[in-house]
């Protein structure tokens, strides 16, 4: 089994039934109580994983209620940093979205692109959403 795992997020998935993307919410619970270490890597559009001030309380689809609990991906991604993973954002992705450093969850650290090659081979398994 793998010691050190990188799940790489690149497009989210909305507007499903699911309050959150279930890749990312299984990756969260997964990182809790293992002796893997789990990081995880934010691209493409996915990186609006890490925005802080996301809040989808009240949203519905389709009449029916989308969130009862705040799990915002924000939220998911506080859950795994307080549990030891480590969460990396593209900075290019970000200047493409103009999202700043300043509106990421604290502890998430953007990259350079040409950075995620080294962060790839640092692990031994690596899994993209």
């Amino acid at each position: 089994m793998a010691e050190k795992v990188l799940t790489i997020f690149e497009k989210p998935i909305y507007l499903s039934y699911e309050p959150v993307d279930p890749h990312l919410f299984a990756t969260a619970l997964g990182v809790a109580d293992t002796p893997v270490e789990a990081n995880v890597l934010l691209r493409d559009a996915a990186i609006t994983y890490a925005v802080i001030g996301q809040n989808c309380m009240g949203a519905k689809i389709a009449g029916q209620d989308v969130m009862a609990e705040d799990t915002s991906p924000a939220k998911l991604i506080e859950f795994m940093l307080s549990h030891g993973s480590k969460i990396y954002a593209v900075e290019e992705d970000m200047k493409a979205r103009g999202i700043s450093a300043d509106q990421l969850v604290r502890g998430v650290k953007p990259i350079r692109e040409a950075e995620t090659i080294n962060l790839i081979e640092e692990h031994e398994a690596i899994l993209v959403w």
